[in-house]
């Protein structure tokens, strides 16, 4: 299937625009006919949605006209390939750019939210012709190889694709005042969603666009492509911020709620644009009704030619819209209870200091309990404290009410007010004593370093951390500051220094110091540091290293140049090591050496 992929994908590239649109369009209705059970799933979604408000003919009709779209859409993205921005720019009318711009200037970047509408890869191409700077957030595909054809579509335009999950990544294009691009309008059961009325009837909504917005200020703003005959005119909404004097939770859903029913509107306005085979309501509360929708596994075979490339191509773009459901496990009943075997819809669990104020709060979408343990979906905890508030999500959590610890697994991720991020795949965290512990693989990171290892033990709201072993740090000294450095490594100031060692490392962040332990190992663009311990002074502001100490058995390499000490001072943003006591240093002589040498000593 993929060398036939590849094959359309080279021939339809030097295909006219409008020969390769009607190519699509042929694909997309014989698609309609051969996969049956996407075509009944958009049927019955239809049917659902729009009830005897659309006659079985006109649902057909419709349904015709969903696949035709995806048919089309992938025909186009081949053959805007090869197109210039400006090309791009010709083929679509925008209304409402203006709302994207008075965003902006804000200063705070802008979350766009579409949905799998029209020809929605098209929406980024077109922002990018007009100036706006910004990325994609996109979920890994099944199919590897059709992913990297929209990366490397997207990349070529100027346009980054952020994998879901890289928190960090989207608030710092955030940050930088640029555009992130959304697509949430799906159910996608890993994710971390709310209930929300759509057409009618509960689908479980992804709260990110919704959290992110809260947590960094930026406002969520619709928009959305229309295919006006051969020819798109994109529609960007006003601005959507959160209300106003209601706390994180309400915000979220409020903003999550105005967002979709954004979608909804347009869905109603232009039901073929959207992509009605895929389950969007799969995950239900326990007492909803109707219940999940479980299409049959399609079978159906290819026809010879270029129509049934075609169909390869659009049956990957299809693929997973119609997969099983995962049974439902929540019920509507609120808070815990020791009953075995009990479901709730929700769970919410607070711990209090001794003057009576929230320590931390933790909520679920859904819950069961047997015994004395609660498992918990999609948990959203929130902790508090004067200097900073940590807020973490995974995908589920066991709480265990005899004795509070909590396990936490998939996608766990801390994330602190003050710009720190911690991920893993495995937590055990121990709320009331603002404790936490994993020996699983461990990531903190700032916009300035990334520190990787294996097992921690710290504070929860990451006020001091050790990880166990295998650590490897990776710093860009300063965005600002410059230093001899910069001549020697070509005018880069920022060229990135790593730092490893066997372990452990102790970070304490209320006194701003990280001891690296056993073999440390630092490599500068200017040379190479080796240590038994490195002692790093941290910038509080950028969560940097000022300076850093090392001491035993203290050997440096520079070129040709080797200097031994048992205590030496690194200044990464310089370039500078200093030795301190009573070096010994090896020189060996060239013309090179003697211009490249940076070893210095104190008394």
């Amino acid at each position: 299937m993929y060398l036939g992929f590849q094959g359309l994908r080279a021939a339809a590239a030097w295909l006219p625009l409008r020969a390769a649109q009607a190519l699509g369009r042929g694909a997309g209705l014989a698609a309609y006919g051969l996969l049956g059970a996407q075509r009944r799933l958009a049927l019955r979604h239809l049917d659902g949605a729009f009830g005897s408000s659309l006659a079985p003919d006109q649902r057909r009709r419709v349904a015709r006209g969903v696949f035709r779209n995806l048919g089309q859409s992938v025909l186009e993205w081949f053959v805007l390939s090869r197109w210039s921005l400006e090309q791009v720019q010709r083929l679509i009318t925008a209304d409402g750019v203006e709302h994207l711009r008075g965003a902006l200037a804000q200063g705070r970047g802008v979350i766009l939210v579409t949905a799998h509408f029209g020809n929605w890869e098209l929406i980024p191409l077109y922002l990018r012709s007009l100036g706006f700077e910004g990325g994609v957030l996109a979920r890994r595909l099944r199919y590897p190889e059709y992913e990297s054809c929209l990366i490397a579509m997207r990349r070529s335009r100027g346009v980054r694709t952020v994998a879901r999950g890289s928190l960090r990544d989207v608030a710092a294009l955030l940050r930088a005042n640029q555009v992130v691009g959304m697509l949430p309008d799906q159910d996608v059961d890993s994710l971390e969603g709310i209930f929300v009325e759509f057409f009618g009837r509960a689908a479980h909504t992804p709260i990110g666009p919704a959290a992110l917005s809260v947590m960094t200020g930026a406002p969520i703003i619709p928009c959305f492509l229309i295919r006006e005959g051969g020819r798109f005119r994109l529609v960007v909404e006003p601005p959507l911020a959160a209300p106003q004097g209601v706390d994180r939770a309400q915000a979220m859903s409020s903003l999550t709620r105005a967002w979709s029913r954004a979608v909804e509107s347009y869905i109603r306005r232009y039901p073929d644009h959207w992509v009605w085979m895929h389950r969007r309501w799969k995950t239900q509360p326990f007492s909803s009704v109707p219940g999940p929708i479980s299409p049959s596994k399609a079978k159906w075979n290819l026809v010879p030619g270029l129509l049934c490339v075609s169909l390869a191509a659009l049956t990957a773009v299809l693929h997973g819209c119609g997969r099983p459901a995962k049974p439902a496990t929540a019920a509507p009943t609120e808070g815990p209870q020791a009953d075995a075997d009990q479901h709730m819809s929700a769970f919410t669990m607070t711990g209090y200091k001794p003057d009576g104020s929230k320590r931390w709060v933790l909520h679920g979408q859904g819950a069961s309990a047997e015994d004395a343990v609660v498992t918990i979906l999609r948990p959203d905890a929130v902790g508090y404290d004067p200097e900073r508030t940590a807020y973490l999500t995974a995908a589920v959590a066991q709480v265990n009410q005899a004795n509070r610890r909590i396990r936490l697994e998939q996608e766990v991720t801390i994330h602190t007010s003050d710009g720190l991020w911690l991920t893993t795949p495995l937590l055990h965290w121990l709320p009331d004593q603002s404790e936490m512990a994993t020996d699983s693989p461990v990531r903190i990171e700032t916009d300035h370093m990334s520190i990787r290892g294996r097992g921690l033990v710290g504070h929860s709201q990451l006020k001091r951390a050790t990880i166990a072993r295998d650590i490897e740090l990776v710093l860009n000294p300063s965005d600002h500051e410059v230093g001899p450095a910069a001549s020697l490594a070509g005018g880069d100031a920022r060229r990135q220094v790593i730092i490893t060692c066997d372990g452990p490392l102790v970070f304490d962040y209320e006194q701003d110091i990280a001891t690296f332990e056993q073999n440390v190992h630092v490599q500068d663009p200017n040379g190479d540091l080796y240590s038994d311990r490195l002692i790093a002074y941290l910038d509080r502001k950028t969560h940097t290293i000022r300076y850093a100490e090392a001491i035993g058995q203290v050997r440096i390499h520079q070129q040709q140049n080797t200097a031994l000490s048992e205590r030496a001072v690194y200044e990464p943003a310089a370039g500078k090591i200093t030795l301190v006591g009573k070096p010994s240093l090896l020189l060996y002589p060239s013309e090179e050496g003697r211009q490249n040498a940076q070893l210095s000593w104190g008394p």
